[in-house]
């Protein structure tokens, strides 16, 4: 069972390292990507030094909410993803949601 989370991220750097962090410790393993719609501040950074197993796809432009959720879900098919979690920045989960839901 593969289980791709898709976050966008748009400045972002207040609340991402809670967010990847809350995904990592799942009980369930999940893989991670990231889209970002061309932040500003340090986000994509800090992801690509700080979680190198999270994916990130870098915007040269802002796509909008959706079409960036788009490109995420697009690459978690064609990574073979069984089920895909959409999660905001700005949101954590517990460590057992993704178990439960499953």
């Amino acid at each position: 069972m593969k289980i791709f989370s898709i976050i966008v991220t748009y400045n972002g750097m207040r609340w991402i390292e809670e967010c990847l962090l809350s995904l990592i410790n799942s009980t369930i393993p999940i893989s991670i990507i990231v889209v970002d719609n061309n932040s500003s501040d340090e986000t994509v950074f800090f992801i690509k030094n700080n979680f190198k197993d999270v994916t990130v796809i870098q915007q040269s432009e802002n796509l909008g909410f959706g079409k960036a959720n788009n490109i995420g879900i697009k690459r978690a098919y064609d990574d073979g993803a069984d089920y895909i979690f959409l999660l905001n920045q700005d949101a954590f989960i517990y460590n057992d949601t993704i178990q439960k839901m499953v």
